[in-house]
């Protein structure tokens, strides 16, 4: 379980040492992290409260394995702040944690690791920075998800305080986690060249926007009127669900070229941004004045550097990422053509077999009959 050392707690010379662990490690983040003096901060009262009992937590996987299912909500004060806590254990060896916070605060937590895991961050409403021996890991802005292997012995977390903060995180054994993968899974590759050398690294190059499809499978797994007996099946479907769609839309990232390097920090991350948004809404992609809008810029420059940055039209992005994703269905042949168009967003199925042909030189059904007989 996560152990959180409170201040009304009698600390041993061991609490003691821990308490101190952390102070350094933060100290540590900031001394190579000049910059987070101007963008994070905490609040007097909060940083008083924290430097007498730093928010210092314990964590070992292993003592998930094997546990009877939990599903259990509770409320957490502390720091001048209040976090509800929705905490989900599965017999497999799997932990996840809903939270929502409201805070004065930015705040920050320590986390001694015992056992390496893989760590999957759904930044609702909130952000995350983690940082390990005072290097940035990778940050997670709000609205996305990442995914990490935690093999380090002491990761920091940095977050900045938001109205109705909120995020959900699972826990994994790496066993578990490989058990899932596909043999020649890219991920499965990182994975494993990451935890060969104990290494604590990001799985995605970046992090992603979520899905409405991903939220709302978090909000089934915490708000299901499923019977006792069977939510333990349940929930452990639906995080596999989760998983699954989280880790299979990362991989039309290979569709885009590799961004220009000769273009500014702040362009690459306005159209990473626009690539992202329109990944997300590939059923109903957004017109590219309802894009440009959202992102505050004018639809001409927004063509002109999107091209630059990806080597295609946006409409050309949509159309080659819909067609990726329509041949990894089609190859699975469990689902009718028609279905998978309709899925897609094409309202003419004929639409979807000659933009699929134009696109692979071959028709869905050819892709369909291949898969159902190899031979």
């Amino acid at each position: 379980m996560i152990k959180l050392i409170f201040g009304g707690e009698k600390i041993c010379n061991s609490g003691i040492l821990k308490v101190t662990l952390a102070m350094d490690g933060l100290e540590k983040v900031l001394l190579n992290n000049a910059h987070l003096q101007e963008s994070w901060s905490l609040d007097e009262q909060v940083a008083h409260e924290m430097a007498d009992t730093p928010p210092h937590y314990s964590f070992d996987i292993r003592t998930f394995s094997n546990r009877s299912f939990q599903f259990r909500q509770k409320t957490m004060k502390q720091y001048s702040s209040r976090m509800n806590v929705s905490e989900i254990v599965l017999p497999q060896g799997m932990h996840m944690m809903h939270s929502e916070l409201t805070s004065t605060s930015d705040g920050y937590l320590c986390i001694d690791n015992a056992a390496p895991y893989v760590h999957v961050f759904f930044a609702l409403n909130s952000d995350r920075q983690y940082y390990v021996d005072g290097e940035l890991l990778g940050s997670c802005s709000p609205g996305h998800v990442q995914s990490y292997l935690f093999a380090a012995p002491q990761i920091i977390g940095l977050w900045h305080r938001r109205p109705a903060e909120s995020f959900f995180e699972i826990n994994i054994p790496i066993s578990l986690f490989e058990s899932h993968l596909p043999v020649d899974s890219s991920f499965g590759l990182k994975l494993r060249s990451l935890a060969e050398k104990s290494q604590t690294g990001i799985l995605f190059d970046e992090s992603r926007l979520i899905s409405a499809q991903q939220k709302e499978i978090i909000a089934e797994l915490l708000d299901t009127e499923m019977d006792k007996e069977w939510k333990s099946l349940y929930c452990f479907g639906k995080v596999l669900e989760l998983l699954a769609r989280t880790f299979d839309e990362q991989k039309v990232k290979g569709i885009a070229l590799p961004i220009d390097n000769n273009l500014s920090p702040e362009m690459k991350k306005l159209m990473t941004k626009a690539k992202e948004i329109v990944e997300s809404r590939l059923t109903d992609p957004p017109s590219l004045a309802q894009l440009s809008a959202e992102l505050g810029t004018n639809e001409n420059y927004l063509k002109k550097y999107f091209k630059l940055c990806y080597g295609t039209t946006i409409y050309g992005y949509v159309t080659a990422s819909r067609m990726q994703k329509a041949k990894r269905l089609l190859a699975k042949g469990d689902r009718p053509i028609n279905e998978i168009s309709r899925f897609l967003g094409y309202s003419n199925p004929a639409h979807f077999s000659a933009s699929f042909k134009k696109h692979f030189g071959v028709k869905p059904k050819f892709v369909q009959q291949a898969s159902m007989n190899p031979s």
